[in-house]
C-alpha cells in the first residue's frame, strides 16, 4: 500500500514531464532611454547599441508616452477680447483646429549605413471643435513589437520620434531587445 501512495505521483508527474520539455528560454536587455542623439522641440533620436545579433530572430517592443502642447493649425486667428485670447480659424469664426500628432519609427542601422525597417507607429489627440480651446498640453502613448531577422546587420537601433506639434515636453522612452532560445 505505501508503494502505491509514493508510486502515483511519480507516474503523474512522469506524464506531465512532456509540457516540461518545452520551455522557452528568453535572453534580453531593458533601456530606459535619457540621453538622444538629437533633441529639438518637435524631434527626438536615440541610438542604442544593439550587441549579439547574429542572425537570429530579434524581437524589439518599444513604448514611448509622449507629452507635451499642441498647437492651433496656423490659418487659426488669436484676438484678446474680454480679458482672454479667443482664437478661431479665418474662414469659421467659431471652430478650432488643435493639433497634436505624434509618430515614432524604429531601424536597425548596420555599420555600411544600410537600415532595416523594424516599426512604426502614429497617435493624435487632434480636436476640431467650436468649444475655445485653452489647456494646450497632451500626451500619446505609442509602442512598436516587433520581430526581425536582421541578418547580422543591427549595430544601432535608432528610434526616431516626431510630432505635428508646438514642443514636446517630456520622452519617456522603453526599449526591450530580446531573443528566444
Amino acid at each position: 500500500m505505501k508503494f502505491l501512495k509514493y508510486m502515483l505521483p511519480a507516474l503523474a508527474l512522469l506524464f506531465v514531464s512532456q509540457s516540461f520539455a518545452e520551455m522557452v528560454f528568453i535572453s534580453g536587455v531593458k533601456h530606459s532611454v535619457t540621453d538622444y542623439s538629437h533633441s529639438s522641440d518637435t524631434q527626438r533620436v536615440a541610438d542604442i547599441d544593439i550587441l549579439g545579433d547574429e542572425g537570429q530572430e530579434i524581437t524589439f517592443d518599444i513604448t514611448a508616452i509622449v507629452s507635451g502642447l499642441g498647437r492651433l493649425n496656423p490659418d487659426v486667428i488669436c484676438r484678446y477680447t474680454y480679458g482672454r485670447d479667443n482664437c478661431y480659424t479665418r474662414n469659421h469664426p467659431r471652430i478650432f483646429d488643435f493639433v497634436y500628432d505624434v509618430r515614432i519609427t524604429a531601424n536597425c542601422v548596420a555599420k555600411d549605413g544600410s537600415k532595416t525597417a523594424i516599426g512604426a507607429d502614429r497617435d493624435n489627440k487632434n480636436v476640431f471643435t467650436n468649444v475655445p480651446i485653452s489647456d494646450f498640453r497632451s500626451e500619446v502613448v505609442l509602442t512598436i513589437d516587433n520581430a526581425s531577422i536582421s541578418g547580422e546587420k543591427c549595430e544601432t537601433l535608432t528610434i526616431d520620434i516626431q510630432g505635428d506639434l508646438d514642443v514636446i515636453n517630456d520622452v519617456d522612452l522603453k526599449v526591450f531587445t530580446y531573443e528566444k532560445f
